[in-house]
């Protein structure tokens, strides 16, 4: 079984971010990468799906935006 991943592109503060699903065989739940300018942000998703974990990077994006100044 191979790892599988997707992607799906969200905006915060008017500005566009890609988060890349990743899903890896015998490992429980998925994980999301974001990039950002300031570096790549790694998202675990804790076994509540994939909308919740879209919802949690959206809203570490929010509180670091904000912490940015952006």
């Amino acid at each position: 079984m191979a790892e599988e991943s997707w992607t799906r592109c969200i905006e915060v503060r008017g500005q566009s971010f890609t988060l890349v699903f990743i899903r890896r065989p015998f490992r429980e739940g998925l994980e999301v990468r974001i990039e950002t300018p300031w570096g790549l942000i790694s998202v675990p998703e804790l076994g509540l799906g994939e909308q919740a974990l879209i919802e949690r990077a959206r809203s570490i994006l929010e509180g670091e935006l904000a912490r940015r100044g952006q």
